[in-house]
């Protein structure tokens, strides 16, 4: 077992760490995470604290007060801003508006989810027994989650260039295809052009419900047109929610139509 509890030999002084976990990951598993990653750490104490989730933490309430959630909101920028860079340099004909589509295609939860898996990092993820029953090393919010803190910590133990390197090396091919894909305009654009063109009213958009856990959450989404509910949409965000309300409605529209025209 690796004992990373004495923050006084981490030399992190005015980067954000104040705590340290105790981790059940033995040295050899440390090891085997750097080996699938492509990275070796200088201070493998920051690769063990964006492997720990919450739930561990919860459930060990004698060792520091740490789990990777803090990396994890650094790790969000970093990942958004190296994507973003390439997009950006990958595209120079596009609009800032084709550009956010492509971008938004990479860096959302099931494509970082992917990336995960793709490293193995479930096999590693630090969690309580509640969690780890549930199948949380399954979990794709979970799994992004560990992608986006292990670029934090990439960034903090090496530098912007390293943690480039590695949202490139795994994240480049979803890059890529978000490059060479057609832009798709957002549902809910659709939607309202669709209203618009109809001489109907912008669509409304309400917040139904929200269950799941506040890690995971499942928000319900119904849409209503001229104050009547046409759709309903669930997602783990409430924009995903939103968007397939708007792809439900607008299927219904257009079934309507067909049936019309027929």
């Amino acid at each position: 077992m690796v004992k990373l509890s004495d923050r006084n030999r981490l030399g992190l002084a005015g980067q954000g760490i104040k705590y340290l976990p105790t981790t059940p990951l033995r040295i050899n598993e440390i090891y085997d995470v750097e080996d699938a990653l492509g990275y070796k750490f200088n201070d493998r104490k920051l690769l063990a604290l964006a492997l720990t989730h919450q739930s561990y933490v919860n459930e060990h309430p004698d060792v520091p007060p740490v789990s990777n959630e803090r990396l994890e909101f650094l790790g969000d920028s970093i990942v958004g801003m190296v994507v973003a860079e390439r997009i950006f340099n990958g595209a120079p004909e596009l609009p800032e508006g084709d550009l956010t589509v492509r971008r938004s295609q990479v860096i959302r939860k099931e494509t970082l989810a992917a990336a995960a898996r793709s490293i193995g990092l479930g096999d590693w993820l630090v969690m309580g027994t509640g969690e780890a029953a549930t199948g949380g090393n399954f979990r794709e919010s979970n799994l992004a989650d560990m992608f986006e803190a292990i670029t934090g910590a990439v960034y903090l133990d090496g530098g912007y260039k390293q943690a480039n390197r590695l949202v490139v090396k795994w994240l480049g091919q979803y890059i890529n295809e978000a490059l060479e894909s057609e832009t798709k305009k957002d549902p809910k654009s659709l939607l309202q052009e669709y209203l618009q063109a109809n001489g109907k009213q912008p669509p409304r958009y309400e917040l139904s419900a929200q269950s799941g856990t506040p890690h995971d959450p499942v928000f319900t989404i119904n849409v209503l047109v001229d104050n009547t509910l046409v759709a309903t949409g669930m997602g783990s965000r409430k924009l995903d929610a939103e968007r397939q309300a708007a792809t439900k409605a607008l299927q219904k529209f257009n079934s309507v139509t067909s049936h019309t025209d027929s």
